[in-house]
């Protein structure tokens, strides 16, 4: 059983910077090493900016730098009836001047893009979710396959650029999401070493983290509207220099790991804050920007979550609440969890009015199970024990924070109820249920009748309401018949106007009537008999 409960939780860091808050893990690791051998291979995925055969869907312009040494670029363009992946050229710029300067559009121009496409899969609406999630989940797990065969390596990127919910690309539901992913973990070998979500807008809350991240090593979210403000004087030269999207390939280095390019994108995509500064300050626009490292994701959430149930706590800025009542312990784990973070709190830019930086939580979800769900009737009073588990790993204590309750009259075969009650924010009360069912029917005797046949059993014990006698012509049941008997003292029955001569297979159970529904015992040992 499950129920939801809302927290919301912020995640902030000590250290100010020109553009706001800045915080770096003091044990940064050496995983995900990019070498001539294992490059950073990006995959990364945006709608199309205009139908298939008008332009060039933002790839051109968005990523100019397709390849380089220990990067290499891969493009799925989700268009409206179509979902394609791209390998590029680098000199793609160069080539788009060349030959085809003001012909955007044309059917020329689009046999010429489409030269670069691997793989298409068709979908007839791509933008409605509940017609395209499963093929767009099964286009990006082959396109995953094409991938690493082409270029297999150690450091794989998944990146999307663009609008959208939880769902991966915008139009996958989560389902949907987390098949793709497990599979692509499969088809890779190991985690992706970076899922980029930096460029998608109110990313920033653990909904997101909770689906990504069992598949990927590190986790780079955006708190805010990313495009939700204008350039203070446009100038597109600076703009290629500071654009994320645009710089993206620079972020990748030789020698370099894949926790520093995410260090290297935070850093470039916060450059653009300073020249956006009045309409930041007129809009009082909060932006921010989280990498995580998810090795740390099951040891800091269970321990965050325990400290805010025993604070009662249903809305909270994270750091505040560990800062002032954390152990060391959590403090520490907070560190290792968020690596590095930056937002737009500073002097130059503006204040926020409020302490709701970084990462936000929505949820935690808990589930409540007994022990045991069904026992059968032995004559003692069952009481199955109770364990309560945050989503995020904490259980909850008995006594302390919940008490549980049984009713009573658990000997006897039925359904019983089980009331715990919170003692805190989780809510005022949860009824389980479980079910003792009837002792397995020891048969005495089967014998034939004229048409028929005589069965003898041994009452059980228990309260039963009666029993079930089964019978057919075959040995699996098929086609049987049945005879009930409403007593439970009963020890024995007569079935007659069978057939002649035939031989029957013959079973029995004993059976309880509890809120409506029959509670059943396993069935007898199959008896034969042939009638007479």
């Amino acid at each position: 059983m499950k129920r939801i409960v809302s927290f919301f939780l912020t995640a902030v860091m000590m250290l100010t910077m020109l553009c706001g808050l800045s915080f770096e893990s003091s044990a940064a690791k050496n995983t995900h090493k990019i070498t001539e051998k294992n490059p950073a291979v990006v995959i990364r995925s945006t709608f199309a900016t205009a139908k298939f055969k008008e332009s060039f869907g933002g790839v051109y312009t968005a990523v100019p730098v397709k390849d380089k040494e220990g990067y290499i670029l891969y493009d799925v363009i989700i268009w409206e009836d179509r979902i394609n992946l791209y390998k590029f050229p680098t000199d793609l710029e160069q080539n788009e001047k060349d030959g085809f300067e003001g012909i955007l559009g044309s059917e020329e121009y689009y046999k010429w893009r489409e030269s670069f496409c691997i793989k298409s899969i068709p979908c007839k609406d791509t933008e409605n979710m509940s017609k395209s999630s499963k093929i767009l989940r099964d286009a990006f797990v082959e396109f995953f396959r094409v991938v690493n065969k082409k270029t297999p390596s150690k450091n794989i990127v998944l990146k999307y650029s663009g609008h959208g919910n939880i769902g991966y690309s915008g139009c996958m539901n989560v389902e949907d999401t987390k098949v793709m992913l497990e599979k692509g973990v499969k088809i890779f070998g190991q985690k992706f070493a970076l899922i980029d979500f930096g460029t998608n807008c109110r990313t920033g809350n653990t909904d997101f983290v909770q689906v990504y991240h069992n598949y990927t090593d590190y986790l780079l979210l955006s708190q805010w509207d990313f495009g939700g403000y204008g350039w203070d004087k446009w100038d597109y030269e600076l703009y290629k220099k500071v654009d994320i999207d645009y710089c993206y390939a620079d972020m990748f280095n030789i020698g370099s790991t894949v926790e520093q390019a995410g260090k290297n994108i935070v850093d470039k995509s916060t450059e653009r804050w300073k020249y956006c500064k009045k309409d930041l300050r007129k809009g009082k626009i909060k932006q921010s920007m989280t990498l995580l490292d998810m090795s740390a994701y099951d040891s800091f959430m269970p321990e965050l979550a325990k400290l805010m149930y025993k604070n009662n706590v249903a809305s909270t800025d994270v750091y505040s609440l560990i800062s002032k009542k954390g152990s060391k312990k959590l403090k520490n784990l907070y560190k290792k969890f968020v690596i590095y973070y930056k937002d737009n709190n500073s002097k130059e830019i503006f204040i926020w009015d409020k302490k709701d930086y970084g990462l936000t939580a929505y949820t935690f979800v808990y589930k409540t199970e007994l022990s045991e769900k069904e026992y059968t009737y032995n004559g003692k009073v069952r009481k199955p024990s109770v364990k309560i588990t945050l989503t995020n790993g904490y259980v909850l204590r008995q006594g302390e924070d919940y008490t549980v309750s049984y009713q009573k009259g658990r000997k006897n075969t039925g359904k019983y109820k089980v009331t715990v009650s919170f003692k805190r924010s989780l809510g005022s009360k949860e009824e389980l249920f479980f079910t003792v069912k009837p002792q397995k029917v020891t048969v005495n005797s089967v014998s034939a009748l004229k048409k028929g046949f005589k069965l003898k059993w041994k009452p059980v014990s228990g309260a039963v309401t009666g029993y079930q006698v089964q019978y057919a012509l075959k040995s699996s049941f098929s086609g049987a018949k049945s005879k009930w008997i409403k007593n439970e003292d009963t020890a024995n029955t007569s079935v007659k106007k069978l057939k002649a001569k035939k031989k029957y297979y013959v079973r029995i159970r004993a059976y309880k009537i509890a809120d409506g529904k029959k509670i059943y015992s396993p069935w007898s040992v199959k008896k034969t008999v042939k009638t007479k």
